[in-house]
Order: structure tokens, then sequence, then C-alpha cells
């Protein structure tokens, strides 16, 4: 949360706010790589659409 606040110090919310969805990356990496959890495509797959989804608002 501190991190957070520090960023929408200093950047606009609509340019900050989609990196949040970047969570979801962070997330499905360090399942696979530090916990062992299995990739399905169906889990790439979904994880893709949200990173897409990040870059295209913020393209916006």
């Amino acid at each position: 949360m501190v991190v957070w606040l520090a960023v929408l110090a200093k950047v606009e919310v609509t340019m900050a706010y989609p990196f949040v969805g970047l969570g979801f990356l962070v997330t499905l990496a360090l399942g696979v790589l530090l916990l062992g959890e299995s990739m399905s495509l169906t889990r790439l797959i979904g994880t893709l659409l949200v990173v897409l989804g990040v870059v295209l608002t913020a393209q916006s």
C-alpha cells in the first residue's frame, strides 16, 4: 500500500492503474518458479489476455 501511494504521488492514476493488472503475471510467474505450480495452456492464455489489456489500456 505504501508503494502504491508513492507511485500515485508521482504518476497520474490513469497511467499507474493499468500496471495493477501486471500483478497477475507476477503471481503466475512466482507460483510456477517458486511453488512448482503447473502452467496450463488456459492459465497462460488468460494471463496473456490480462497483459494485452494492460498494454492496450496504457496506450490509450
